[in-house]
């Protein structure tokens, strides 16, 4: 099934509070994660960004740079 965007429901453009990632981060080994901490991981032209799983439970919308592009990352 395709995508119908005429049934799309979509209120504000800003419903959720987007997660504005800024530098590059702090390198995994020195993150302190708890082990069973979730990631979400993503790569543009071998960069990496992990975001966490209960970061974007909350935000639900990132944006950032990665290798000189701008993305954005729903969940």
């Amino acid at each position: 099934m395709e995508f119908d965007s005429k049934r799309a429901i979509l209120k504000s453009p800003d419903m959720f509070k987007r997660f504005n990632v800024t530098g590059n981060g702090v390198p995994l080994n020195e993150a302190n994660l708890k082990p069973k901490e979730v990631l979400l991981v993503f790569e543009r032209a071998g960069e990496r960004r992990a975001l966490l799983q209960r970061q974007m439970v909350y935000h639900h919308v990132a944006q950032g740079e990665l290798a000189g592009e701008p993305y954005l990352v729903s969940f």
